[in-house]
């Protein structure tokens, strides 16, 4: 077991710098720390979610392993089956009612890893997004409180642009920013409801306040925020 596990985590790395080279030549990225990450304890990472190309990005750009929590029918196929569990992720329902995928969640936060988690439960823009105010998934705020571990809120821009292949030969790159939030903890002293409640509220509010850092900081413009797969397929090129 001590052996899958050495081998998991070296195909693990050698897939993060092999997804961090070819994302190089693509994009031009800008990652921000607004807060100190959690230390000497596993934690979740809760994003954003605009394309399909946020979890690898995400995961070769933290400072940290991802163990991320993946849509069930990405195990149905042997082949994209044994690459998510080679890259240490597991599978939990969209409805949230997989208590299996949460128990191992809690399974691997208690080994002090970290479980990355995309709440809105897909791929949103506009006013669909928690980046505007969007409800999320609850049960990123149960398995705070239920596993007693912090949540860090990330947000990510820029990687929707990809979905143009055109942007995949620029001479100038694809410009992505990337922004990492002060880790919200879970209260123990109120009740579970009241506490995931409260978790609820202050990671909405993050994610807000997060995009909102990112574009005073870059400057960023309102082409820069996210749009649909089918929106940057019809933007003007180069955007």
């Amino acid at each position: 077991m001590q052996t899958e596990q050495i081998a998991r985590r070296l195909f693990s790395r050698l897939s993060r710098w092999l997804v961090r080279g070819i994302f190089f030549l693509v994009c031009r990225t800008k990652v921000v720390y607004f807060g100190k990450l959690p230390i000497g304890t596993g934690y979740i990472l809760a994003s954003n979610h605009i394309s399909h190309f946020d979890p690898p990005f995400l995961g070769s750009r933290f400072r940290r392993y991802v163990d991320w929590m993946t849509m069930e029918e990405l195990f149905r196929n042997r082949a994209s089956a044994a690459l998510m569990e080679a890259l240490c992720a597991f599978k939990v329902r969209r409805d949230g009612t997989d208590r299996t995928g949460i128990r191992t969640a809690v399974k691997r936060l208690e080994q002090g890893r970290v479980v990355g988690v995309f709440p809105e439960g897909g791929i949103r823009a506009g006013n669909g997004s928690v980046l505007e105010g969007a409800p999320m998934w609850p049960g990123v705020s149960a398995l705070s409180v239920l596993s007693g571990k912090p949540i860090v809120p990330s947000v990510i821009l820029g990687t929707d642009r990809l979905y143009d292949p055109r942007n995949w030969f620029r001479i100038r790159r694809v410009a992505v920013w990337i922004g990492f939030g002060e880790s919200i903890s879970p209260r123990c002293d109120l009740p579970k409801k009241d506490a995931r409640e409260l978790i609820q509220k202050s990671l909405s509010e993050a994610f807000i306040c997060l995009k909102e850092r990112l574009v005073l900081q870059f400057g960023l413009a309102e082409t820069d925020l996210p749009m649909t797969p089918q929106a940057r397929r019809r933007e003007k090129y180069p955007p």
